[in-house]
């Protein structure tokens, strides 16, 4: 099916992502000087620094830094500022965001694939994967914003003596490879989502695997089942039952009465019960017949 290449493509970029993304996180190779030539500055990273005799500029004792520290070290503590400026503490910021989007992205991604999981968390199929969506295409748009910074502002002299002689190194280039797998992924689960929403629409919530289709099709025959065997409803005219629909049956009422409109008393009520009229002799014939015995 279409919508299980579609989660397959989501499910394989978001694993990328994520991997891609946690590597150029945590190691220190975004920023790099070149080996042939002499540079105070060595590498630096978001968490990792190494430096090979930086003097902090304008600085009254001149102290040289040598060695790779973590970056929050107190070694640092009087160059805090100069290593981390604050657009540098923003990327930090949005890389940790981007991060843990793309891990929670990849996590709600591997729980589709579970029937059991699938049950439970994606009751409403167009509004989780919207949700999932939007952390994938979230987590681009922060290495977006991370990339479009870091390369802007690294070749700010006031930040790393001579920039000329650094360059952007590959955890940068793989954070911003995880960046483009994330809005691939995001994207495939946003078509997915709006193929479950219009089918949602139509009444057809979809059906992605054999169990599912055989659930349904056991849920339709006892539907079905349930229909057949309502009573029906039946009327007796001392003959055989038969179903008359309900408007047909208002119809006869109607007609019956317009037809005994107007009709004796007698022959109403025995027509009613199925009985022959008997006749009501008139008060000339009882007359007559009182004086012809009379005469004999």
């Amino acid at each position: 099916m279409a919508t299980e290449k579609l989660h397959k493509v989501a499910f394989i970029t978001a694993i990328i992502a994520f991997v891609a993304m946690f590597v150029g996180f945590a190691s220190p190779f975004w920023y790099k000087s070149w080996t042939r030539v002499f540079s105070p500055f060595g590498t630096i990273g978001l968490w990792h620094v190494c430096l090979n005799g930086f003097i902090k500029p304008r600085d009254p004792v001149m102290k040289s830094y040598v060695g790779c520290w973590w970056i929050h070290s107190t070694e640092f503590s009087d160059i805090e500022h100069s290593l981390q400026p604050v657009w540098f503490r923003f990327v930090q910021a949005f890389s940790i965001f981007a991060l843990f989007g793309d891990l929670l992205g990849m996590i709600f991604t591997l729980l589709y694939l579970p029937e059991g999981t699938r049950g439970s968390l994606y009751k409403k199929r167009p509004r989780m994967f919207f949700i999932n969506s939007g952390l994938m295409l979230g987590a681009a748009f922060l290495v977006f914003l991370v990339a479009l910074v870091f390369a802007e502002m690294s070749n700010d002299s006031g930040w790393m003596p001579r920039p000329w002689m650094n360059y952007l190194s590959w955890s940068y280039g793989l954070v911003v490879l995880s960046g483009f797998f994330s809005a691939v992924s995001g994207m495939c689960l946003f078509v997915l989502a709006m193929v479950f929403k219009d089918k949602e629409d139509n009444g057809d919530p979809g059906v992605t695997s054999a169990a599912e289709l055989a659930l349904r099709r056991r849920e339709l025959e006892k539907q079905d089942e349930a229909m057949r065997a309502q009573p029906m409803e039946t009327q007796h005219y001392g003959g055989p039952t038969y179903r008359q629909p309900h408007y047909q049956q208002q119809a006869a009422t109607i007609d019956r009465d317009r037809t005994d409109y107007g009709k004796a008393p007698s022959l109403v009520s025995a027509s009613h019960y199925g009985k022959a009229p008997v006749p009501t002799p008139s008060v000339a014939g009882s007359q007559a017949t009182r004086v012809g015995e009379s005469f004999v």
